[in-house]
């Protein structure tokens, strides 16, 4: 018997949703490879296309936002016309949204929801009152939607528990998971009421939270589908398994196989054989369903659809449809759907490239795997993100923030971040580590060089760029986590780290100017901008100067 998941859907994240070239590509992609839906992932997706009526009267819009009248109902027209081509083609289609959201003009309509030290209370009970009646109202008006995915524990919606702003007496007695019980509550009864899935989302940022998430949603209904990322908190490639998976009898696993944390694909890198082995441990604890996440809500014009690293979006798609499926079946099937060029902007449709051949199948092989090696080593301290969704820091207190406080990484593996602590031992590990991975991209910028495959000339372009643009790239690394660390040793009085520390700062000058003749004046997607900003390192040498002058000798 075939081991398969039974949902397999393609998730839009971007707002590529919006232009229909991108969804009718997604579709085609999402036919080619036997998935089974596509998930629209927005914030604020149900709020851009019902107002709702029962809040919100004619004359309400008309007086608060007559905009916003007109945009909404473009927006419902778009939608009707995206759900056309999914039934077309026998694709489920999903929402995917983060509560609480809602638009500004409720304030002004319902100004009882500012708590007493006028913040939005996330306890006010017209804000559950007011989620019950936008989804029914959602599902009135598009019954041709198979389910809704709520983010609940996130800090990225207007208004949460988890980063609730108000310290009324009602929120301050309110039990966290009473609270998700509550919103969960109030969203699952009018999708239940149409026959719909409801998919709750974990996007916890400590253990208690998730926790709690759990056990409001078993509380809530078995009906309820339970999704979680393949790591905790975040898509990390390096990270342990996300401890839920398994918990819950009905299941789905989030993929990003686009890249927000190795490289947004602006340089290559296959996570095919870390999807393929994580996915057979998800089959075998009674995963249900699996998200794959093509693009980023932060990052327009890019995507795996203008990356080489479509060959991840592939493997998730006929790796959950198959899981007995080879690795080598899905690099030949990525030579056959083509390679694309992240240098052009994703609106762009590119120059079709397929793969030709068995020696240049290998070769572009090589690269992409060769790829994630190289960031592992290079955009890692020991399984620790040095960047800031891929781009290197701007100032030296996020080498400090991002790891121990924003990703959280002790929380769910205890340890992990005292690589930072100021030892000997470990700027060896991190000096060693990061000169390993630089070794590497150079090796691999010339095993490009070794040889000429029969390619469009935009691919051939984008492999000239990657030989000098990668090793840069892992050098920005190299540099900070250096300067960070011996900044450490010499705030700690260590013999010999302060001329250390200021030595370091000396490269950053050259490797900017690098960054810059790489990128600027080049018309390429503003991603590439983005990934190679020298600004940013000057700002982080400069924010490490000031820290530097504070230390006593």
């Amino acid at each position: 018997m075939r081991r398969t998941f039974e949902n397999r859907l393609l998730e839009l994240h971007s707002t590529g949703m919006w232009n229909i070239y991108y969804v009718d590509r997604a579709i085609e992609i999402a036919k080619r490879y036997c998935c089974t839906g596509i998930i629209f992932h927005c914030n604020e997706f149900v709020d851009r296309v019902v107002f709702p009526s029962i809040f919100f009267s004619k004359a309400d819009i008309m007086e608060y936002n007559p905009v916003r009248n007109s945009i909404t109902k473009n927006n419902q027209y778009y939608l009707k016309a995206v759900l056309e081509r999914c039934a077309k083609n026998n694709l489920k289609f999903y929402v995917e949204t983060k509560e609480f959201n809602f638009d500004d003009h409720l304030i002004y309509k319902y100004p009882e929801v500012i708590g007493t030290d006028g913040k939005i209370c996330a306890t006010h009970p017209f804000l559950f009152e007011y989620v019950e009646g936008k989804y029914r109202e959602f599902l009135d008006m598009f019954p041709e939607v198979a389910g809704v995915i709520v983010s609940l524990g996130t800090k990225e919606s207007k208004v949460t528990i988890s980063a609730n702003k108000c310290h009324c007496r009602r929120c301050q007695n309110t039990d966290i998971g009473e609270w998700y019980k509550k919103l969960i509550t109030a969203i699952y009864k009018p999708i239940s009421e149409k026959g719909k899935e409801f998919v709750v989302r974990d996007f916890a940022y400590d253990k208690t939270n998730q926790d709690s998430m759990l056990a409001a949603v078993e509380s809530v209904s078995k009906d309820i589908i339970m999704a979680v990322k393949k790591a905790p908190h975040d898509y990390y490639p390096v990270s342990i398994d996300n401890p839920a998976i398994g918990k819950s009898d009905n299941q789905w696993v989030e993929f990003d196989t686009w890249g927000q944390f190795f490289a947004l694909g602006a340089f290559p890198c296959s996570v095919v054989e870390d999807i393929h082995e994580r996915l057979i441990r998800c089959y075998d604890k009674g995963v249900k369903g699996i998200m794959i996440r093509t693009d980023w809500e932060n990052m327009t014009q890019a995507s795996v659809f203008n990356s080489f690293n479509i060959v991840n979006a592939i493997g998730a798609a006929m790796i959950s449809n198959n899981l007995d499926i080879t690795d080598d079946e899905i690099y030949k099937a990525w030579g056959n759907c083509g390679i694309f060029s992240p240098l052009i902007a994703d609106s762009y449709k590119q120059v079709d490239c397929r793969i030709k051949n068995k020696e240049d199948l290998d070769y572009f092989t090589h690269i992409v795997k060769e790829g994630f090696r190289i960031i592992k080593k290079g955009m890692y301290g020991k399984k620790n993100l040095l960047a800031l969704n891929s781009q290197i820091f701007d100032r030296i207190d996020h080498s400090w923030y991002i790891p121990m406080v924003q990703h959280n990484r002790d929380a769910w593996e205890p340890g992990c971040t005292d690589i930072f602590k100021p030892t000997e031992e470990n700027i060896a590990f991190l000096k060693k580590e990061k000169e390993e991975a630089l070794e590497m991209a150079y090796e691999l910028s010339n095993f490009i060089k070794s040889r000429k495959a029969d390619i469009s000339s935009s691919i051939q372009e984008y492999l000239d760029f990657l030989t000098e643009a990668f090793p840069a790239y892992i050098e920005g690394f190299a540099l900070e986590v250096r300067t960070y660390m011996y900044v450490l040793m010499a705030e700690n009085n260590k013999e010999g780290y302060l001329k250390k520390a200021r030595e370091s700062l000396l490269p950053y000058d050259n490797l900017a100017e690098r960054y810059k003749k790489l990128v600027r004046g080049k018309c390429y997607g503003h991603q590439m901008l983005y990934m190679l900003d020298g600004d940013r390192l000057l700002a982080y040498k400069k924010s490490a100067e000031e820290r530097i002058a504070k230390i006593r000798n």
